[in-house]
């Protein structure tokens, strides 16, 4: 199961009744994320009461059009652990029309985190990022979203989280 969860701000919404500029360039329309949270801090494998991860991330949208996109968690212990949770409409089809600039959280939900042996180096998303390279028994996730026109945002990566062997 994946649940995504979203909050607009009061002064998204001012911004959506207002509405606000268009012309912005790529750079200011593409999406941005900011890890707020992550919980828990240690996951089991094993358990699978103890083995999902809660990913809070406040993003920015230069254009209304996040909602439709995908938001991709990297997994950095190895290349190739990707989620893509796909984000729901966020913005009324008037606020993506007119390009009105949003802002707000959203929830990720990672259901059944599994042991994996790291790699010796970071995926190239993850070393981007900022994130270390994985050590066996801890994993950094990353954050990147991509809205509805393929407008790849700029990522964040969390802290490290304990896995415990299984």
């Amino acid at each position: 199961m994946v649940r995504i969860a979203l909050a607009l701000s009061p002064a998204l919404w001012s911004l959506l009744a207002l509405g606000a500029g268009a012309g912005c360039s790529e750079a200011e329309v593409a999406p941005s994320a900011t890890i707020v949270e992550i919980a828990p801090d240690s996951l089991a494998p094993a358990e699978d009461d103890a083995d999902d991860l809660t990913i809070r991330v406040a993003y920015t949208d230069g254009d209304a059009d996040l909602g439709g996109g995908v938001a991709a968690v990297h997994d950095c212990r190895a290349e190739g652990l990707v989620i893509e949770l796909a984000i729901p409409p966020i913005a009324s089809e008037q606020a993506i029309d007119d390009g009105v600039p949003i802002e707000g959280e959203i929830e990720l939900i990672v259901n059944d985190v599994g042991w994996v042996d790291a790699d010796g180096s970071a995926p190239e998303v993850c070393a981007d990022l900022g994130a270390p390279d994985p050590v066996d028994g801890e994993a950094v996730f990353c954050v990147v979203l991509t809205d509805a026109a393929g407008h790849d945002g700029d990522g964040d990566c969390s802290g490290a989280v304990a896995i415990a062997d299984p």
